[in-house]
């Protein structure tokens, strides 16, 4: 019988340090710019998915990443898409175009500034009827999954959603046991993803409910655990800049996305000026201090801020504890003054449909 033997010349230190090593300078060479501007995110045809897509982050655009993805989809006009699945979840935000999405068998219809959520394992395909382009931007934990050895991606073609086998679970349990094996079969069988029209797929734009945060800008969930969604972890919530006002700034210890939904501003990012318009994606790296600002002194500014902020960054702060994640200036004394000041429909800037 043959055997294998275990041969090293150096420790398990030098082992270890050089492999660490090779983590942070591959994150490093990888570490994208602030921003990503649309152009830059060209749309390729997918004869076999019979859509248009182009990357903002993510391996397959040549700017890959370690926990979130986003890229840019278009549906031509009277088309359907082919159906698939993955073993991650993702949010889409249409930014043009009418049209619908069937998640597991459920349709829903969207229009701009509509937000869908598709959960992991979910088959789910997307429909335009109209007699133009509908497009959307999708932020994923996709990167993440496959850093675990968790990512899966199942293409089904035009098979019905009856037809299509369901997701993987635990085998469903209900023996009494009280040792610790019967109870972590009971517990991961009742994380099971509940079944379809149980959780929440869509936020309606006119379904969102404005606040002023003490940052200094209006703010609006479209994807959260406090409005009913049940995510890995993903978030996202829509900031709107006052005319020439900005964020407050601050610094966390995770990565977050911006896409810029209407008007022209620049961030500044450890004290660099980044600037943006409608289309691009602001990437705000973990421990940047930073700030958004709108340079229209007329119009309102929208950014939809994205990250995987109920997974991984809780984990984060548990294993960091008691080192904070979030810092900003003492009693925000950097915000703008908003004193007096009218904000306009959320309506405005919205395209027709």
């Amino acid at each position: 019988m043959s055997r294998s033997v275990t041969q090293t010349t150096v420790t398990h230190y030098e082992v270890q340090n050089k492999r660490r090593a090779a983590v942070v300078e591959e994150a490093r060479r990888n570490r994208p710019a602030p921003v990503i501007h649309l152009a830059d995110a060209p749309l390729e045809d997918n004869p076999a998915r019979r859509m248009r897509r182009g990357v903002y982050l993510g391996a397959d655009g040549g700017r890959p990443t370690k926990v979130l993805d986003s890229h840019v989809h278009e549906i031509p006009e009277q088309t359907t898409s082919t159906i698939h699945r993955h073993s991650w979840d993702a949010i889409m935000f249409v930014t043009n175009g009418s049209g619908w999405t069937e998640i597991d068998g459920q349709r829903v219809e969207w229009r701009p500034w509509d937000t869908v959520y598709l959960p992991r394992w979910a088959w789910h395909r997307h429909g335009n009827q109209g007699d133009k382009p509908a497009r959307f931007v999708t932020w994923s934990v996709a990167p993440m999954y496959e850093a675990f050895g968790f990512g899966v991606l199942e293409e089904a073609g035009d098979e019905a959603f009856a037809t299509l086998p369901a997701p993987p679970s635990s085998t469903p349990f209900a023996e009494t046991g009280t040792d610790s094996y019967s109870r972590r079969r009971r517990r991961l069988a009742a994380e099971r993803r509940p079944p379809s029209g149980a959780y929440r797929v869509q936020t309606k734009w006119e379904d969102v409910n404005p606040r002023v945060t003490k940052r200094g800008a209006r703010s609006m969930f479209l994807v959260d655990e406090s409005i009913g969604y049940r995510t890995s972890g993903l978030t996202a919530v829509m900031h709107e800049l006052a005319p020439a006002r900005w964020q407050a700034r601050h610094r966390h210890g995770g990565e977050a996305y911006l896409y810029v939904v209407t008007g022209e501003g620049h961030s500044e990012v450890d004290g660099v000026d980044y600037p943006w318009s409608a289309g691009d994606l602001v990437v705000v790296d973990h421990w940047c201090w930073h700030a958004h600002f709108n340079d229209d002194k007329q119009r309102s500014s929208r950014l939809i801020r994205v990250h995987n902020n109920d997974a991984l960054y809780d984990l984060m702060r548990v294993l960091l504890d008691p080192l904070e994640l979030i810092e900003e200036l003492p009693d925000l004394h950097d915000a703008p003054d908003l004193t007096g000041f009218v904000w306009p429909d959320p309506n405005a800037g919205r395209p027709a449909f």
